[in-house]
């Protein structure tokens, strides 16, 4: 990870953070182990899961809602190319209302979409 680019994201991603420290979820990006994406005005962190189905999880996000949401698509589809099967976000009650015209439906208090 380019220490200038979560210097830049940072501020975005960090509020959003509350079951690691800033230190862990930097060792995760460091080690791959976490993917931030990174937009004019917002970030996303995701991570693979690899499970009995392989899912993307979008972990944490920040900044503009439109520049978050413009990441959205190319995250997708780097998933798909990772062989994942769905997306998933379980994240505040308003992604719902957002996501849901892009195809994300709630399965319990989590957004799933297939990929």
């Amino acid at each position: 990870m380019n220490p200038a680019e979560w210097a830049r994201c940072r501020g975005w991603i960090l509020p959003a953070l509350r079951d690691a420290t800033e230190a862990e979820l930097v060792a995760m990006l460091e080690t791959h182990r976490a993917q931030l994406w990174r937009g004019e005005g917002g970030a996303i962190v995701t991570q693979l899961v690899r499970a009995r189905e392989p899912l993307l999880a979008f972990w944490l996000a920040g900044g503009g809602l439109a520049a978050v949401l413009a990441l959205v698509p190319g995250i997708e589809a780097w998933g798909r190319a990772q062989g994942c099967v769905a997306v998933w976000i379980n994240g505040r009650p308003g992604w719902r209302r957002v996501l849901a015209p892009r195809g994300y439906v709630a399965a319990g208090e989590t957004l799933r979409k297939a990929l």
